[in-house]
C-alpha cells in the first residue's frame, strides 16, 4: 500500500524523462495522506493537436471511475472501496485501471514515503527515501473525470503498487506492499505510447533494489509535525527488530 506520501523541490528544477526535458516549479508538500483527497503533482502525457505533450500538472489523488456520475456518489463510493491504490497484479482486471492504463498512464512525483511496521501489535511508521536521490517517479493511472451534476471536470490518478522487496517487507511487514518506483529508464517506458501488455505488466510489478533504500522511524503523530520525517526513536527497536 502507499497512501501517505511527500515530495519536496525547493527551487526550479528541470528534469529529463527519456529524451524529452521537463521544468519543475518548486513544491513542498512533506506528508499528504491520500484519504484528505487533495492535489498531486504527476507527470502525464497531454493531447495536442495529433500529438501528445509530457508535462507536469496536479491532480486529485483518486481514481474516480466514469460511471461515479457527482460528488455525492463518489462520496458515497469512498465507503466501499478506494482507488487511491491499484495492485499491479490485478491492474488488467481493476474494474476502474483496466480501460486506462494502455493510454493514461502517468508519473506520481515523491521525495518519500511513510509505512508502518508492526513490532509485538503495536505500529510504528517509518520515513522511506532512496539513497541519494531526492526525487523519484511512482508509477500511476490517471483519468478525466467529469461531475455531471455540477460540470466541474477533474484530473485523478491512482499509483500503482507492487509486492514488497526485501527491504519494504521488513519495514511493512504485515501486508507487505509498496510502491511501483520506476528509475529514470523505466519511468520513460511507463510514459511513452508503444507499450504492449506484458511490457505494461512487468513494468508495473517492478520492485526497485532493496540496496536503493533507506528508512528511518519518525513520531507517531508525523502528519501533524512541522517536519514530519524528523527522525524519532523507539526503545522497542534493536537492530533486529528494525531490520
Amino acid at each position: 500500500m502507499c497512501y501517505v506520501v511527500g515530495v519536496k523541490i525547493p527551487k526550479k528544477q528541470t528534469i529529463k524523462i527519456g529524451d524529452k526535458k521537463l521544468d519543475l516549479d518548486p513544491i513542498e508538500l512533506p506528508a499528504q495522506s491520500g484519504f484528505s483527497y487533495q492535489q498531486w503533482p504527476v507527470l502525464f502525457n497531454e493531447q495536442q493537436g495529433q500529438e501528445y505533450q509530457l508535462r507536469p500538472g496536479m491532480m486529485h489523488w483518486e481514481l474516480i471511475p466514469n460511471w461515479v456520475r457527482n460528488q455525492k456518489e463518489l462520496t458515497e463510493s469512498r465507503k466501499k472501496y478506494t482507488t487511491l491504490n491499484i495492485k499491479s497484479e490485478g491492474i488488467f482486471q481493476n474494474k476502474v485501471a483496466q480501460a486506462l492504463v494502455h493510454t493514461n498512464r502517468c508519473l506520481v512525483l515523491a521525495s518519500h514515503f511513510f509505512e508502518w511496521q508492526e513490532v509485538n501489535k503495536e505500529k510504528f511508521p517509518h520515513c522511506i527515501q532512496l539513497i541519494n536521490q531526492e526525487l523519484f517517479y511512482i508509477a500511476g493511472v490517471w483519468n478525466t473525470w467529469t461531475d455531471h451534476t455540477s460540470g466541474t471536470v477533474k484530473n485523478s490518478f491512482g499509483i500503482i503498487t507492487t509486492e514488497a522487496n526485501e527491504f519494504m517487507s521488513k519495514i511493512h511487514n504485515v501486508k507487505k506492499r509498496m510502491p511501483t518506483i520506476l528509475n529514470e529508464d523505466l519511468a520513460a517506458a511507463w510514459v511513452s505510447s508503444a507499450l504492449t501488455t506484458n511490457e505494461i505488466q512487468a513494468i508495473a510489478g517492478t520492485k526497485i533494489d532493496s540496496n536503493a533504500m533507506q528508512s528511518h522511524t519518525v513520531a507517531k503523530n508525523f502528519l501533524q509535525a512541522n517536519d514530519p520525517c524528523e527522525k524519532q526513536a523507539y526503545q522497542i527497536f534493536t537492530p533486529q527488530t528494525l531490520f
